[in-house]
């Protein structure tokens, strides 16, 4: 994936990386491992084992003032003190962030089991007691299909699932 957070993501300072799979390694440049918003064209099996990038050397006190703001940026506007999924759904091609468009379908602080849609930030599932991988995905379901119905926008989770879980189609609830 290509992370990324205020205005930045990995793909504008990484020169390249190492993607080793059962065949071998080879280094790859950020065009041929193909970053875009929350993706990659990794393939199935392929791990990334090492990276360089291209850094700029700063003052100190400069990296600290930076560090500082988005810290208090990011304590601002997400449960940072919260167990969460992290950010659930990827940003939809709309004119609303998938958080505010969970906001406007009513869902902050919306709970099934003991998983609840963050009352700080609505594209955050936090647990809010004992919370069930089941629980977490109902929600997910369910602010699907409120964000299809209300916006005729289907989210894409940016969440990995491992084992056999998944969500299903959108509209649908489980």
């Amino acid at each position: 994936m290509n992370a990324g957070a205020y205005g930045g993501d990995w793909s504008q300072i990484l020169d390249r990386a190492l993607v080793v799979s059962a065949g071998g390694s080879n280094w790859r440049s950020p065009d041929e491992l193909g970053l875009e918003y929350r993706s990659s064209t990794l393939g199935r099996g392929e791990v990334v084992a090492k990276a360089e990038f291209r850094l700029a050397p700063k003052a100190p006190d400069e990296i600290k003032a930076t560090v500082a703001e988005l810290q208090a940026q990011r304590k601002a506007a997400q449960p940072t003190n919260k167990r969460t999924f992290g950010s659930v759904f990827k940003n939809p091609d709309h004119e609303l962030s998938a958080g505010r468009m969970l906001e406007a379908c009513g869902l902050r602080g919306h709970r099934i089991g003991g998983a609840q849609i963050s009352p700080r930030h609505a594209n955050f599932i936090e647990n809010a007691g004992d919370a069930r991988a089941a629980d977490a995905l109902a929600l997910m379901a369910e602010a699907r299909r409120r964000a299809l119905e209300q916006f005729g926008v289907v989210l894409e989770h940016e969440v990995r699932f491992f084992g056999r879980l998944e969500l299903p189609p959108a509209g649908e609830t489980l």
